[in-house]
Formats: structure tokens, sequence, C-alpha cells
């Protein structure tokens, strides 16, 4: 008798353990990690003939960077959730293809995304997202070869675009989970290159960077 109270003990715990690791409607939760993000290769290219005929075109190249990142979100749903990225800045360097680096600049890449949850009642619970970003540049400036120049070097525009998203949480009881996360981000700007006695020269920059994430997780 003993035996088979142990076992139905045993088998409602099993059976109860999904439901009690699941992101459920209502729930909220926060993530809190590191995050590099790698642009794309090269970002574009400037046209230095202005400057030096020997220079010609020089390919633009955007550094990775690695920083703090937290999330929110919010299960809309059993399957669906609303999440929003923040981050720490960002910081990169800037380079051309024959003078190594010439600048430097920060940013902020705030996206709000919609998920899809796939298994939301497993221990393994992956997910799909897409939404928007708006990424906000501050703090640049010329360095290197173009700051010896007595140059500057400007990010004109902030970048309004789409991002995608996989991922996957897992629990480790019904409130910590880690999490793995890849986006690819949609970010395009221009930049302002000022040399004295030359002028300025405009060039578009495509950074459109793969995010790739590591996060521990706690739902409220």
């Amino acid at each position: 008798m003993r035996t088979i109270i142990a076992l139905t003990i045993a088998a409602a715990v099993i059976m109860a353990a999904p439901m009690a690791l699941a992101h459920e409607p209502g729930d909220f939760y926060v993530r809190v990690g590191a995050s590099n993000v790698d642009p794309d290769d090269p970002n574009g290219d400037i046209d230095l003939t202005v400057v030096d005929p020997a220079l010609g075109k020089q390919d633009i190249e955007v550094d990775d960077a690695w920083s703090l990142t937290f999330t929110g979100s919010y299960q809309w749903t059993e399957n669906w959730a609303v999440e929003l990225l923040a981050a720490y800045p960002f910081e990169h360097d800037i380079e051309l293809e024959d003078l190594g680096k010439v600048g430097t600049t920060k940013h902020l890449p705030p996206t709000l995304s919609l998920q899809y949850h796939f298994l939301p009642k497993g221990k393994f619970q992956p997910y799909v997202g897409a939404g928007i970003n708006y990424t906000i540049f501050f703090d640049d400036g010329a360095e290197g070869t173009l700051d010896e120049l007595g140059g500057d070097l400007e990010i004109e525009d902030n970048s309004f675009g789409l991002a995608g998203q996989i991922g996957a949480d897992y629990m480790f009881n019904d409130k910590w989970f880690i999490n793995a996360d890849l986006r690819y981000i949609s970010i395009e700007t221009k930049a302002k290159v000022t040399i004295p006695d030359v002028g300025s020269i405009k060039e578009d920059v495509d950074i459109n960077p793969w995010v790739y994430g590591l996060n521990i997780g706690y739902k409220f």
C-alpha cells in the first residue's frame, strides 16, 4: 500500500512539474546578462580621393562590442509574450581599411519584440520573436589617424529598423532560468567625416549586426 501511495505521489509530482515551471499568462519575468553586438563586415565605404588620390575608396569597418543587457517580458497568453530589450551603452571602434582606427561611437539599442513560445509548459522553452528597434548613437568623435589630422567624425542619424530573434529559456525551478538568445537587427545610419582644408564627406553606414546573448532570468 505504501508503495502504491509513493508511486501515486511521485506520478502527481512529475505531472505537476511542467505546470509549475511554465510561463503562464500574466507572468512578468526579467533577464540580465552579457551580449555581443557583431556588425556586418564591411559596413560601407568612403571615397577619400579628395584627401589623397592614392587612398581611393576605403571600406568602413565597425568592430564588435560587449555590454550588459536587460530584458523585461510579459506573458500575454500561454504562447505569446511581449519583450523590451535595454542595455548599458555599447562602444565601438570605427576603422578604415588602410588607415586603421579613425573614430569611436556609443549606442543604445532599445528593441520591442513580440515572441512566440513553442513549449511554454516545459523546462526547455524555445521561442522566436520579431519587432522594432530604435538605435541611439552618441559620444562619437575622431580617434587615431583622423584625430591626428585635426578632423572629426560624427554619426548623424539614429536608426529605426526591424529586428528578429530566436532563443530559449531553461527552467531550473519555477522562478529561476538561464537564457540564450540570438538576434539580427537592421541598423543603418550616416557618418560625416570632416577634415580641415578639405571639407566634409558623408557616407551611409550599414551596421546590421548579429547580437549574441547569454542571460540569467527570474520570473515574478
